[in-house]
């Protein structure tokens, strides 16, 4: 099944034509595993991603490395999504985590897509992804956290099947697989 969920990560998907789209949005988006080199590419993304809600992200350069870095090392399941050779999105999953109730979860820890693909398909594409990885590895719940004012990423994780069970500064989400 792994090389199923593989070969699945590696499909391409084409985006709307739109003309208020920048030509790159346009193009043919790759799902691919995280290169080390990444990770200047990402920490750029993981910035203009958290822009609109900077509070959710890190609050500084050297922070936003160090907890990219923590989740290189705290993954099962890392996934770029690219277009035109850089990434415009990433996913990291940990099927191996336990909830605050010590009972396993396929936890998303980050899902992030620069703001100019935004509404073409590269977040659903890659939450699925993520979470054909979580029922590969055996896991019947997947959750998440999110920022209780990110009404854009609670209603997304909400279209795909996510229900909030607990709210405050962040808003723990989970959805049955």
């Amino acid at each position: 099944m792994a090389a199923d969920i593989m070969d699945d990560a590696h499909k391409t998907i084409t985006t709307p034509k739109s003309a208020k789209t920048p030509k790159t949005a346009t193009a043919s988006i790759r799902l691919r595993p995280l290169q080390p080199e990444d990770l200047p590419a990402l920490m750029d993304l993981y910035d203009q991603a958290y822009a609109e809600h900077p509070e959710y992200g890190e609050s500084s350069r050297q922070k936003t490395r160090r907890y990219l870095k923590w989740l290189m090392r705290h993954h099962t399941f890392f996934q770029v999504a690219e277009a035109e050779g850089r990434p415009v999105g990433f996913i990291v999953v940990d099927a191996d985590w336990r909830d605050w109730n010590g009972q396993p979860v396929g936890e998303i820890h980050e899902l992030a897509v620069h703001p100019d693909y935004w509404g073409k398909s590269v977040a659903t594409r890659l939450l699925q992804a993520g979470l054909e990885h979580i029922r590969a590895r055996g896991r019947g719940l997947a959750g998440l956290w999110v920022g209780e004012h990110n009404d854009r990423a609670i209603a997304f994780y909400q279209r795909h099947g996510f229900r909030p069970v607990r709210w405050g500064y962040w808003v723990r989400m989970v959805k049955r697989l």
